[in-house]
């Protein structure tokens, strides 16, 4: 580990590198501030680091520089440069001491308090959390689906609506409107189907960051939809519409379950399970299971076992919540897949969508959460312990094709 000598610095420079100001420009601000200081040979006199969050994320990227107490609004590379040379325009400031007060930016919000005054009642917050989609389309369908179960919940309640990836507002940013409102519970939501990385690690390390920066928020975690029986009505409901008869015996139709796919054994796992438990339901001779990526088999591995086994009929049943680019790619598929077996009549069943049976599972999370029964406190202590273990950084690796 370096230590440096810092007997001649007279200035330090600190770059925030937490996730808003990252993916804001962060690393390239870093950059350009640290190769100011090599080009004017400000080495020895100016020193630079990086930071966690500094909890002005509406001033992205924001950046310190002590002893002056000045911070920046760094949105271009000119204002990264003069920062250096103490030049930069002054709406690029957001604080700045001036005969010993601290002044804000004439442009700058004044922001929220970090601490929460008073004996006022509590204000609770429900935040979901869907996965987020490149396709508007996706992302406008769980903004939807969230304002339909409005009418369910209790009007007392703030709600509120974020994505993991993707999509804005982001989690950080999700947590951040819920406090502004008042919040002083906030109850996070997973809209996510199985359990793996994004609810064991992603999530919860936002929680746990938001935590840091409001240490007088009482959080609480949801437990993802998982492995529940409404997700069997929902799946044979999309089966029926295009034209199964779940009642019935059909002796040469294959139903391919086909999901996201991910790197986690355990949410793979439960996948073969809801397959499986499906098959239970249904009087088929074939219920296979698929992925449309990261793992296998793949949808056109699944395709051709159904086949094989002598289906005439495939009906390929999407294990997704809303649409997105792999829907669209699965349809596409599926256009192929007639071609390639002209012999076999393929349907494409929908995804699960406005499903009413949807809204009840997710409010039955939501209520777990509320009354202190959600396993989701689990993964926040399971998160915890991962991060003493292994360290973890404050941002999620993606895990998509």
């Amino acid at each position: 580990m370096t230590t440096w000598n810092l007997s001649q610095m007279e200035r330090h420079i600190m770059i925030c590198n937490g996730a808003t100001c990252m993916r804001a420009g962060a690393e390239d601000v870093t950059g350009q501030i640290r190769d100011e200081i090599r080009i004017h040979r400000l080495d020895e006199k100016i020193h630079t680091s990086r930071t966690r969050c500094n909890g002005r994320c509406k001033d992205k990227c924001v950046v310190i520089d002590y002893p002056k107490g000045t911070w920046y609004s760094v949105q271009d590379e000119d204002v990264a440069r003069a920062v250096v040379h103490e030049s930069a325009n002054r709406d690029a400031v957001i604080y700045s001491m001036e005969n010993g007060e601290r002044k804000r930016g004439e442009n700058r919000i004044k922001g929220i308090n970090k601490y929460k005054k008073g004996n006022s009642s509590m204000k609770k917050a429900v935040l979901f959390v869907g996965h987020g989609s490149r396709l508007q389309a996706g992302n406008e369908e769980v903004l939807q689906f969230v304002e339909m179960m409005r009418a369910d919940i209790d009007p007392t309640l703030l709600i509120e609506t974020c994505f993991l990836e993707f999509a804005s507002p982001n989690i950080e940013e999700g947590i951040q409107k819920c406090v502004e409102k008042g919040a002083d519970e906030i109850h996070v939501i997973p809209i996510i189907l199985l359990h793996a990385g994004h609810s064991k690690l992603h999530i919860p390390a936002e929680i746990e960051h938001a935590k840091e920066h409001f240490p007088d928020i009482q959080f609480t975690y949801g437990q993802t939809i998982g492995v529940h029986e409404e997700v069997f009505e929902i799946l044979k409901s999309r089966l029926e519409e295009v034209g199964l008869d779940v009642k019935e015996k059909h002796e040469d139709t294959a139903i391919l379950l086909i999901g996201r796919g991910g790197s986690d054994p355990y949410a793979n796992g439960d996948f073969y399970k809801i397959s499986r438990l499906l098959w239970e339901q249904l009087n088929v001779p074939i219920v296979e299971s698929a992925f449309m990526g990261v793992t296998t088999p793949s949808v056109d591995e699944g395709i051709n076992r159904c086949v094989k086994l002598g289906a005439k009929k495939i009906i390929m049943l999407p294990y997704f919540l809303f649409t997105g680019i792999l829907m669209e790619r699965m349809n596409k598929m599926a256009q192929q897949y007639r071609v390639t077996f002209p012999e076999v009549t393929i349907e494409i069943a929908e995804y699960f969508g406005y499903h009413p049976k949807l809204k009840t599972v997710l409010l039955e999370r939501m209520n777990q959460a509320l009354d202190g029964t959600s396993s989701g406190m689990d993964d926040l202590e399971n998160f915890r312990q991962y991060a003493k273990e292994h360290g973890y950084e404050h941002h999620h690796h993606h895990e998509h094709v």
